[in-house]
């Protein structure tokens, strides 16, 4: 347990310490192929909870692949599922070191409630991994806001008229805060969970609202607090340094390659304990041939500098927006959405933490509460 706590911790120093990127320019590329389709929904089966895969709308399933934006002889995985007279279109972003098929059922119950969904695996995970950037490895975070700004642009041109959804979960919260950031006004909602942003140059620091789940276990109410709660972060990483933001250099930057060399230095993944109290989904998780059972020092220099990237320029994030929280997130600090959430500058911001839950709060006994707190929230921005 204090191994665990230890490496969170270091990860988060990590984050704090990291330096703000400068991009590269580099033009996007064309659809290169296409796969054959998905399985039928006959074949579709349930998930690792046993939960249901299959909507209860009729579903138009596709997937494919397109060149990444940067190359290097990457293909980029994506599949989009819609229903007839949909009430808009939600663009899902995966966590570090997974992929987007990790998100059958909550796509079951976006497609049940009418929105057409469209995921994406990003660049070195999931089908998306190969070429020059193994699985497991990230060499510059500006490629995968790059690449998922192209499945965005599909899903506006596929529903003209309608509105437009972000929903990022850890790695992908951060991708998604930092697409609200380099492109504003381009969607019309965004929404997170087990994101944020290390520090808090606001001088705010309000919580949010913590709700106990109906179905919280009896294990998750006795569970010990983490390091996170028992020491004072929100208000340690807590400045009132808003008039310094625009002082940073280069703070709208981002794209800063690895090194090279980053790729071939590999770590075991330390994530599979914090990601849920479910062993099944433990299991799932650290056995899956899609997930990178090692991640490289490439990543962690990414994703230090994209938490920093949210950081620093959370005062330019302006869309309205959801943001959900596991308490016990053994992964991801709580005290980053907390951070977050007084940091932007949206008017229109709803901030929940989830009493007793792990990091995947979608694979958690809340999950269908917090999935029915993010269809009322979609259906009235819609």
């Amino acid at each position: 347990m204090m191994k665990k706590h230890l490496t969170a911790c270091l990860t988060a120093a990590a984050v704090l310490a990291a330096p703000v990127a400068v991009p590269g320019t580099l033009t996007a590329g064309a659809i290169a192929q296409e796969t054959p389709a998905p399985a039928s929904a006959a074949d579709q089966k349930p998930d690792v909870l046993g939960r249901p895969t299959v909507s209860e709308k009729q579903v138009s399933d596709e997937d494919g692949y397109f060149d990444s934006a940067h190359g290097h002889g990457v293909k980029i995985y994506y599949r989009t599922q819609k229903v007839a007279n949909p009430r808009g279109a939600v663009v899902l972003a995966h966590g570090v070191s997974e992929h987007s098929g990790r998100y059958d059922y909550v796509a079951k119950r976006l497609l049940d409630a009418g929105y057409n969904v469209y995921r994406v695996d990003h660049r070195g995970h999931g089908k998306s991994a190969g070429g020059s950037v193994p699985l497991g490895h990230i060499d510059n975070f500006q490629y995968i806001l790059d690449d998922f700004d192209r499945v965005v642009d599909m899903a506006k041109e596929e529903n003209q008229g309608g509105k437009t959804f972000l929903l990022g979960h850890s790695m992908g919260s951060l991708t998604v805060e930092a697409y609200g950031i380099r492109e504003p006004g381009k969607v019309d909602g965004i929404i997170t969970n087990g994101g944020g942003a290390p520090l808090n140059l606001s001088g705010k620091n309000v919580a949010g609202k913590n709700i106990t789940p109906d179905d919280i276990s009896q294990t998750q109410k006795e569970l010990d607090p983490t390091i996170f709660e028992r020491l004072p972060l929100a208000q340690l990483t807590s400045f009132n340094a808003h008039y310094a933001q625009n002082l940073i250099p280069h703070r709208t930057k981002i794209g800063a390659q690895s090194p090279e060399w980053s790729k071939d230095i590999m770590f075991s993944n330390p994530f599979t304990d914090g990601i849920s109290t479910s062993q099944a989904v433990k299991d799932e998780y650290a056995s899956s041939p899609l997930i990178a059972q090692k991640t490289s020092a490439g990543t962690a220099l990414q994703l230090a500098a994209i938490a920093n990237y949210d950081a620093v320029n959370a005062d330019l994030f302006t869309a309205p927006t959801l943001i959900m929280h596991g308490t016990k997130d053994g992964i991801v600090p709580p005290y980053f959405s907390q951070d977050w959430y007084n940091s932007i500058s949206s008017e229109d911001v709803e901030y929940v933490t989830w009493e007793g839950q792990k990091h995947e709060v979608f694979n958690e006994p809340a999950a269908d509460q917090a999935l029915d707190t993010v269809v009322d929230w979609l259906d009235r921005h819609a």
